[in-house]
């Protein structure tokens, strides 16, 4: 079993659809009912639009039918006991318990969609009622499930960790050793403002403010427009830049885009709307920003991926908000700006600022943009 992606010459329905992912078997046959979830997945699901999210999919669905190509297995004949041996294989190889639950979820969530449109006549998953014990969060009072939800029952028991972050002379440390330049404007796109790997990679000029005429004391909105930008559920937010971050990337487009987007539309007959382009004026894709995360990694041993630039900044700008507003409110500010459909993913931060130095928090952008102009 193999997992390959589709390339920007792959068209469905009259449209160019590229890094879709794809299964084909031991004999390099297309193993049909996977890929024809995978496609809808990323052409027909409207909560599901980010190609980082397709690859997840198609690495979970890809680690399942390996383990029934090699135990020569039908899926849709297997039986419930023998996904649960896919399961403890998973957990001896050492696999984390919360990634073990994810790719057993998927797989359920595959079959559920057979099912629905009669490709399969049997779901080898079950769920069962459970309760769990909730922090009583300050909008406890609005949740009407009571603690009880359905969970599949071959997930296994997991805790929740708190969020991982970097102490900030770290973060500056990994930033100030990133290049290209583009590279770390993309770097510190995430650590100032928590932006999603996929909404920076993404990230449209047009929504970029121009800073001419700003308070260079004040930070600039960016509204993340979901029609132009890609977020996490299509939905539009508004990130605040700090000033410096917002000239840098002004500069970044006045000077160097317009020269790599004339490459560009060279190559491809037209112009593109992506603000970062590599040196051949092509658009830079997620594995790109975590191959480059992971080369800087191992060059200043600090071990950083894009995400943990996002949490760094949910932790700091929490504490941050906090001593200025209060906890309630400060759980409200760092929930727009982070993106956060339930305030529940939010509050998992309180538990990491009290590991913070408090005295370190208040000026922690100030510092981060001198690193920023230093660069430039």
């Amino acid at each position: 079993m193999k997992l390959f992606f589709t390339g920007p010459e792959f068209v469905l329905n009259g449209v160019s659809r590229p890094e879709i992912p794809f299964l084909v078997d031991g004999d390099m046959e297309m193993v049909s009912a996977p890929n024809q979830y995978l496609r809808y997945i990323a052409t027909v699901k409207g909560r599901t639009r980010s190609e980082r999210t397709w690859e997840t999919y198609g690495n979970h669905l890809y680690e399942f039918f390996a383990f029934l190509e090699d135990n020569d297995l039908k899926w849709d004949t297997v039986s419930k006991s023998q996904v649960a041996a896919w399961r403890d294989a998973m957990l001896e190889r050492n696999c984390a318990r919360s990634t073990t639950n994810q790719r057993l979820r998927c797989v359920h969530a595959f079959y559920e969609w057979a099912m629905k449109y009669g490709i399969t006549h049997a779901v080898p998953f079950s769920t069962e009622d459970i309760w769990v014990s909730k922090p009583q969060g300050f909008l406890a009072h609005v949740d009407a499930s009571g603690g009880r939800f359905e969970a599949n029952e071959l997930t296994v028991q997991t805790h929740k960790p708190m969020p991982q972050y970097l102490l900030m002379d770290q973060a500056i440390r990994f930033l100030e050793a990133m290049t290209p330049h583009r590279l770390k404007l993309m770097g510190y796109l995430a650590l100032l403002t928590g932006m999603r790997r996929e909404e920076v990679v993404g990230l449209d000029y047009r929504v970029v403010p121009n800073p001419s005429g700003y308070n260079s004391d004040k930070q600039l909105p960016m509204i993340l427009d979901a029609t132009k930008t890609p977020t996490k559920g299509n939905k539009t937010r508004t990130v605040m830049l700090p000033y410096d971050l917002a000239v840098a990337l002004w500069d970044y487009f006045s000077r160097d885009w317009i020269k790599l987007n004339v490459i560009y539309k060279r190559k491809h007959g037209r112009e593109t709307t992506r603000l970062f382009l590599s040196m051949a004026g092509e658009e830079l894709s997620i594995r790109y920003l975590n191959n480059a995360f992971a080369k800087v990694s191992a060059k200043t041993g600090i071990n950083c991926h894009p995400h943990l630039l996002r949490h760094t900044f949910g932790t700091y700008e929490l504490l941050r908000m906090m001593h200025k507003k209060g906890e309630k409110l400060a759980l409200l500010w760092v929930m727009d700006r982070m993106g956060h459909s339930s305030i529940t993913t939010t509050e998992k931060y309180i538990h990491a600022v009290d590991l913070i130095q408090h005295d370190d928090v208040d000026g922690y952008q100030a510092d981060v943009c001198e690193a920023l102009r230093r660069g430039n």
